[in-house]
This record gives C-alpha cells, structure tokens and sequence, in this order.
C-alpha cells in the first residue's frame, strides 16, 4: 500500500495537466453543490380580499329544534331590489333597512338607502324618501351615490313643501364643479321651484328664464338626455303669471273693476302663452309637464270665470237691480268657461293617446265634470260680446256658428299628443338607480316621479 502511494505521488507531481483538470472539476462540484443550496428570501405579500360578514342566527321550532339561517349584505340587497323591481315597495324597503340596520359597513349601505328613498318617492311616500335620501348623504358622504341622492331630495321637498330645505338642497348641488349640463340643469329647475313656492314670484320667474337660457346654449354644445327639466322651468315662469292673476282682488268701484279686470286678463294671456311653450317642449320621455300645462289653461279660464262672477256688483247699482246684473255680466262672461272645456278636452286626449296617469289627469276630468255641470246652467245663447256680423252656413243656426261644441272643435296645435310611447312616472315604480357597482347595476337617473296632488311649480 505505501509503495501505490508513492508511485501515485510521483505520477501527481509529474503530470501539471493532470493535476489542474482534477482540482478544475472539484472547483466546480463545490460551486454545483453552493448553488443547489437554499438562499433566503423575503416572503410575498398575501393579497387581502374584504368579504361581507356573514350573519347566522338560531330560530327554534314548535319542536324546540333549533334552525340556522346564515346571510350576508349581498343576498340581502338582492332580495330587496328584486321586491323593488317587482313594485313590493313594502318588503323591499323593509329588507334595505334591515341591510343598513344589521350590516352598517358594507359598501351596500348607500345603495340600500338610496333604491328605498326611490321606492317610497314612487309610491308618494315623499317624508319616508326624504329620510333615507338625508341618511344615505350622512351615513355615506363620499358615496357616488351622493349627487342623484341630493337631487332626489330637493325634489321631495319640494313635494312636501318645504321649500326653504329645498332651495338649501338645490344651492349644495349648483355649488359643485363637476356637474353635467343636464344635473346642472336640473337642479336650477328644482331651485326656481323652491322661489316659486316661497312666493318670491319675481325671483322664480327670472332665475326659471335663466335656466332656460342655461339649456338653449349648452344644448349647442352637448346633447341633453331631453326637454324635461327645461320644460320644468317654463312651467315655473308661466306659475309665477297665473299666481299673479289669482292675487288680483276687484275692489266695489266700476273703474277700479275695469282695471282689475284688464291687469287680470293681461296675465291670463301671458301665463296661457308660457304654458304653452312649455308644452313644445316634445322632446321627452315623460309627458307630465304637457298635462300640467293643459290642465292650468283651463283652470285660469275657470278661475277668472268665478273671480268675475264673485266680484262685488257696483256700488252705483240699485239693489233690485242686482239680479240683472249678475245675469248679463254670466252671459258676456260664458266664453271663459267653454274655454275650459275646450282645452280640458284637449289635454285628456293627450292623456288618452299617451297613457299618461298623474295628478293632473285625475284634477282634469274632475274639474272637467264639474264645468259641464256649469255650462248647463248658464243662460242660454252664445255668450260674450255680440259681433257686429255672423258668418253663418246653410247648415248652421246664428247659435252653432258663434258657440261651436267643444266636443267636436279641432284642438290646436300646443296640445297635439304626441307619439303613444310614454307612461307617467307616477305609475311606474322607478327602477333602482345606483351609482355603486353592485349585483343590480344602475340603469338611469335623474327621472322624476309625479306629485300625488299639484303644488305648484311642480
């Protein structure tokens, strides 16, 4: 053995080459051995994902077992705008409160909060809409849903009435900078609404008339979804005309008479003018300012009818001949009330060809029946101021030619109805509106649904 290692010695000594390719491969076993090591490494980040909590509750059966029924915000939310969708407003709004109530921090909150106040809105429930639109801009302040949960509301105040709350509302919103022109224009309509019910006539009339040239110049620039806020605002200037007719009051003297009268009839004229531009206003898929327009015509007609009608008689007169007057002064004044007819007439037909189912509609064939009524116990005869010559036809008696039916005159073109495809608001529960990203995304916005009973403005 001593004498092999000593040949090997010798032979390593003697052979370089050898020797450098033997230490070369041990070199490079230790590096292949170093590299299969394991080095330490900082751990990757876990990705965190926030799910909804999760309610599980027990409920004990006549048999004394117990049932578990486990839940969270989503399956709550889902079931409610299914109920909303299917106009049960009652159980719907009871499962968004309870998702509110029992999961306060979900990102389902506002859009629980918001689809109620849209749900009570539609079903002219305007106190339980107010709530939940005032507890959706507390609870959920930065919420996407704040701006149509602001618009919803100074609309529903102003239904309710509470005009100074409205205009507050209205002034929060027009004070933001990343308004569309069509948010924009709304909420100025919602803002002359708001004068118009605190009696500011003035002020209604001029910030409705700069609404209106809001519209006309931004329409150049942007296509708006439609007329319908514009329309609104028309309606606000020609309300501000008829509420100034209604305050003017006939004093006991002839002259001063005769001057209300032709101060009266003046804004007669003007507010039926206004009414009628807001019923050019074609271009929307919702009809309710046609027939509100409609129906105040004929009621201005009607109102100066018995405003005259109840006006003092002169002083001068003697009380025996009172009786006379009253009877002329009903014949001169007949015309007013077939006005009424006519243009009630006319505005259910609008309703007829559209379908359309509001306040208005209902108050036009109330009001409408009741005239009628009227009409029949007027003397007989023409009415109003007899013309130097009547036209007649062969066909016609001096009576038919001065006093055409309404029920058979031609309409005139304000209140031509439009094409049949629109329903009021008012019937239709409002599609649930979210501006969040959830199970039942946001359809539209800024629809308005119709007052259980006229106020005016609205």
């Amino acid at each position: 053995m001593e004498a092999f290692l000593t040949v090997i010695q010798r032979f390593w000594v003697s052979n370089p080459p050898l020797r450098n390719l033997f230490l070369l491969s041990n070199c490079a076993w230790l590096l292949a051995c170093a590299g299969t090591q394991q080095q330490p490494t900082t751990p990757k980040q876990a990705e965190v994902v926030n799910m909804e909590a999760m309610r599980i509750t027990a409920h004990a059966g006549p048999d004394g077992a117990f049932t578990l029924e486990a839940y969270d915000a989503e399956e709550l939310y889902d079931f409610a705008t299914n109920h909303f969708q299917q106009k049960r407003c009652d159980s719907a709004v009871t499962a968004y409160d309870r998702l509110v109530a029992e999961f306060p921090e979900s990102h389902f909150v506002g859009p629980a909060l918001f689809n109620a106040g849209l749900c009570l809105q539609a079903t002219s429930d305007f106190a339980g809409a107010a709530e939940h639109y005032r507890r959706l801009l507390e609870l959920r302040p930065t919420s996407d849903d704040v701006l149509f949960a602001s618009l919803r509301l100074a609309e529903v105040l102003v239904q309710l009435q509470e005009y100074d709350a409205a205009l507050a509302t209205a002034d929060q919103v027009l004070s933001r900078t990343e308004l569309s022109h069509y948010d924009r224009l709304e909420a100025m309509a919602r803002r002359s609404q708001a004068l118009l019910g605190q009696g500011k006539l003035d002020d209604a009339e001029a910030y409705a008339k700069s609404a209106l040239s809001y519209f006309r110049t931004h329409s150049k620039e942007e296509e708006f979804a439609d007329e319908f806020f514009a329309a609104a605002n028309n309606f606000v200037v020609a309300e501000a005309y008829r509420m100034r007719a209604e305050a003017v009051v006939f004093p006991e003297d002839l002259e001063g008479q005769k001057n209300a009268l032709l101060k009266r009839a003046e804004f007669v004229v003007e507010a039926q003018r206004q009414y009628s531009n807001t019923i050019s206003f074609v271009h929307v898929d919702n009809y309710h300012w046609m027939t509100a327009s409609g129906y105040r015509i004929g009621q201005t007609y009607d109102d100066l009818w018995h405003a005259v009608m109840n006006a003092p008689v002169p002083a001068h007169l003697p009380p025996d001949a009172t009786q006379v007057y009253r009877e002329e002064l009903a014949k001169l004044i007949k015309p007013l009330i077939r006005h009424a007819i006519r243009y009630w007439e006319m505005t259910l037909m609008l309703v007829e060809r559209t379908g359309i189912k509001n306040a208005w509609t209902d108050k036009t064939r109330q009001d409408l029946d009741r005239v009628r009524a009227l009409m029949l116990q007027q003397p007989p005869g023409p009415g109003g101021i007899p013309p130097a010559a009547a036209a007649t036809t062969p066909s016609q008696t001096p009576d038919q030619a001065s006093d055409p039916s309404p029920a058979t005159q031609a309409p005139s073109d304000a209140l031509q109805p439009p094409p049949a495809n629109s329903q009021d608001s008012a019937t239709e529960t409002a599609t649930p509106v979210s501006s969040e990203a959830t199970p039942s995304a946001p359809t539209s916005a800024g629809t308005t649904a119709a007052p259980a009973a006229p106020v005016p403005g609205t």
